[in-house]
C-alpha cells in the first residue's frame, strides 16, 4: 500500500529548523510565545449540508445560528499567520467549506482560497464534494498553492451513502460526477492540484440510533470500500485514503457517532482480505492508502507518549465563530442555555476581535501552555484521557522519541 504523502505518519522530521527552535525556545514563556505553528485547519462556515453517522463534531452543529467567519477577517488573519511563520492551511472543520459565502462582500470558499495562496500559505480543502461544481473547481484551481482537495465519500453505493451521510438520494452521484469533472478541468487547465479521496470505515452496527420514532441500527459501510476504490480509480482521483472512525470525547454517550464506539480494527482476517483487494487496485496513478497506523492507536492502550507536545506549538484551528482553539478535539462553545460544551482551557480568543498574533502570544494561550506542560498528578493534561485517533498522534510520537531518546542513539543505523 501507498502513502506518497505520509498521512499515516508525521512530516515534522521534514522541518528541522523549525523544530531545532521548538527544542531551544518551547521551555520559557518568553521564546515560547513566538513559536507559531506550521499548520492550521480554519472552519470558514459552520453548518453542513450532511449529518453524517460518525461525525466527530456533530456536537457542534445542532444549533439554529450560522457562524462564519467575514472574509474581511479571513483575508487578515491568513496574512497574519503567513508573515508569522505558518506554512500551510486545510479549510474543513464543523461545516462544509462550499457553503461559505460572506453575505455583505459575496466572496465565496474560491475567493478564500486564492487568499490563503496570495499570502504565501499552502492550501487544502476537506470537503463531501456536492456543492463542488465545475465552476467552483475553475476558481479554485487558480490558486497557485492549492495542493490538495480531499473528498469525504463514506460509501461505496448510493443506498450505504444515503444511510451514513443521512444525504439526499442523489448526491452519491453528484459527488462521483464533480470529481470526473474536476479531473477534466485539472487536465485542461494543467493544474498540479491532487484530487483525493477518504472513507471513514465501518465493520459492524455497534448500537442503534432513534430515527423518527423508529430504532434502526447504525449502518456499517466494509462491503463497499472496494466498490468504492474502483469508481474512484476509474474516474481519475489520485488516492483513496481508508481510515478509521473516531470516537470524540465531548459528551461521549450523547452524540449520534457515540453509537460506534467500540468499533474495533484489530488485525483479522477480514481486514487482510479488504486490504489485499484494495492492493490489487493500485495503479501509476491511483494509489490506496491504508491508515493501518490510525487502526493501530484504536487499539493501543499506550498511545507512545505521555505529553502532547503538539500543542500549543505546532498546529491550531479556527471554528467559524472566530475562536482560535489550541487543540480541535477539545473544542466547543456555549449553547443557547449558557452550558459550556468542551474544554475552554484550549480557547485562546477570537479572530472577530483581535490579530491571529496577539491571540497566540496571549494570555489564554499562555494558561494552556503552562498546563500542557504540567504532568497530571499535578492538575495539568492527561494524554491517556485525550481522543484516541488524535490528528497529532503520530507527530507528538516523533516529538516525544526526541525528547526520551533510548539508549545508544549515536549508533545512527
Amino acid at each position: 500500500m501507498s502513502d506518497a504523502t505520509r498521512i499515516d505518519g508525521q512530516k515534522l522530521d521534514m522541518h528541522p529548523t523549525r523544530l531545532a527552535r521548538w527544542l531551544a525556545d518551547k521551555d520559557s514563556w518568553e521564546t515560547a510565545q513566538n513559536i507559531f505553528p506550521m499548520y492550521m485547519e480554519i472552519s470558514p462556515f459552520g453548518l453542513c449540508n450532511h449529518e453524517c453517522t460518525f461525525c466527530s463534531v456533530d456536537y457542534m452543529l445542532d444549533r439554529t445560528d450560522a457562524p462564519r467567519l467575514r472574509f474581511d477577517v479571513l483575508e487578515r488573519t491568513l496574512k497574519d499567520m503567513s508573515s508569522n511563520g505558518v506554512l500551510s492551511v486545510m479549510f474543513a472543520g464543523a461545516g462544509e467549506p462550499f457553503l461559505y459565502r460572506d453575505p455583505a462582500t459575496r466572496n465565496d470558499l474560491g475567493d478564500v482560497i486564492i487568499a490563503a495562496s496570495y499570502a504565501g500559505l499552502d492550501v487544502a480543502v476537506t470537503t463531501n464534494s456536492v456543492l463542488m461544481t465545475p465552476e467552483r473547481c475553475i476558481k479554485a484551481f487558480d490558486a497557485e498553492r492549492l495542493r490538495w482537495i480531499r473528498t469525504s465519500i463514506n460509501a461505496g453505493d448510493a443506498e450505504t451513502y444515503v444511510k451514513i451521510h443521512n444525504a439526499k438520494r442523489g448526491d452519491f452521484n453528484t459527488v462521483l460526477r464533480n470529481l470526473a469533472e474536476a479531473v477534466k478541468i485539472r487536465a485542461k487547465l494543467g493544474s498540479g492540484v491532487k484530487l483525493l479521496c477518504q472513507i471513514v470505515v465501518v465493520p459492524e452496527a455497534c448500537g442503534r440510533r432513534r430515527r423518527s420514532l423508529v430504532l434502526e441500527d447504525m449502518p456499517s459501510n466494509i462491503h463497499t470500500v472496494v466498490p468504492l476504490a474502483k469508481a474512484l480509480r476509474d474516474i481519475g482521483v489520485d488516492n483513496l485514503a481508508v481510515k478509521p472512525f473516531k470516537q470524540h470525547t465531548v459528551e461521549l454517550g450523547e452524540t449520534r457517532s457515540s453509537m460506534y464506539d467500540g468499533v474495533s480494527y484489530a488485525d483479522s482476517e477480514t481486514w487482510e482480505r479488504l486490504f489485499d483487494d484494495l492492493e490489487a487496485l493500485e495503479t501509476d496513478d491511483f494509489e490506496v492508502t491504508i491508515r493501518r497506523q490510525a487502526m493501530r492507536q484504536q487499539e493501543n492502550e499506550y498511545r507512545g507518549y505521555g505529553t502532547c507536545y503538539s500543542t500549543p506549538y505546532h498546529w491550531a484551528y479556527i471554528e467559524a465563530d472566530g475562536e482560535v482553539w489550541g487543540c480541535s478535539a477539545y473544542v466547543g462553545r456555549y449553547d443557547s442555555a449558557g452550558k459550556e460544551i468542551g474544554d475552554h482551557r484550549f480557547r485562546f480568543g477570537n479572530v472577530n476581535d483581535h490579530s491571529f498574533s496577539s491571540i497566540w502570544r496571549g494570555d489564554r494561550r499562555r494558561a494552556n501552555w503552562e498546563f500542557t506542560r504540567k504532568p497530571p498528578e499535578q492538575g495539568g493534561l492527561d494524554v491517556s484521557k485525550c481522543m484516541k485517533g488524535c490528528q497529532m498522534d503520530m507527530p507528538n510520537v516523533y516529538l516525544w522519541q526526541l525528547m526520551h531518546p533510548g539508549p545508544d542513539v549515536n549508533f545512527i543505523k
